[in-house]
């Protein structure tokens, strides 16, 4: 386990992702971007336990056309954990009211409590399901796996996460 004074080190690269993640993701086609308020479960594989969070998710569902796709989601328990994604994907209408949403990209997990602070990189993959994507309100649902480097030696932590979200165009 890395101590405090090293997670702190770590979150700064985590706090300028996460600065650079916002403008790309507003910055697309007003016409088809979205935003999902999102309610989860997170956990790692294999764990009995996992923990609630709540996020927010901004993307385009413009279909067969790239897009960014960023998220923040929050839990709270001891310490306050948030894991941020920003991922390319490309939605894909499989009928009217239905898409599919494959998407890979950069991951960070920022920890804040009483004895730790700081976060980790990684990268992810994942998916979601959006209906009615050409309506004013839509639903998402969504499965994530990170790997987020988690020492020197190269090793890697997995977390994984799944939501739903209720999403509408601004």
């Amino acid at each position: 386990m890395a101590t405090p004074a090293r997670f702190r080190v770590m979150a700064l690269p985590a706090l300028a992702l996460c600065c650079m993640a916002a403008p790309p993701a507003l910055a697309q086609e007003q016409g088809n971007t979205r935003m999902f308020v999102e309610f989860g479960h997170m956990s790692v594989p294999d764990e009995v336990d996992g923990f609630t969070m709540a996020g927010l998710r901004v993307c385009s569902v413009a279909p067969l056309q790239p897009t960014v796709d960023w998220s923040l989601s929050v839990a709270l328990l001891p310490a306050i954990v948030g894991p941020m994604d920003l991922d390319l994907a490309v939605p894909i209408r499989v009928g009217d009211a239905v898409q599919l949403v494959p998407r890979a990209g950069a991951s960070a997990l920022i920890v804040y409590g009483d004895e730790v602070a700081g976060g980790l990189l990684g990268w992810n993959y994942g998916g979601g399901v959006v209906l009615n994507p050409r309506g004013p309100l839509l639903l998402r649902a969504d499965f994530t796996s990170r790997q987020l480097f988690a020492g020197s030696e190269g090793s890697t932590a997995t977390l994984q996460s799944v939501s739903l979200g209720l999403g509408w165009r601004f």
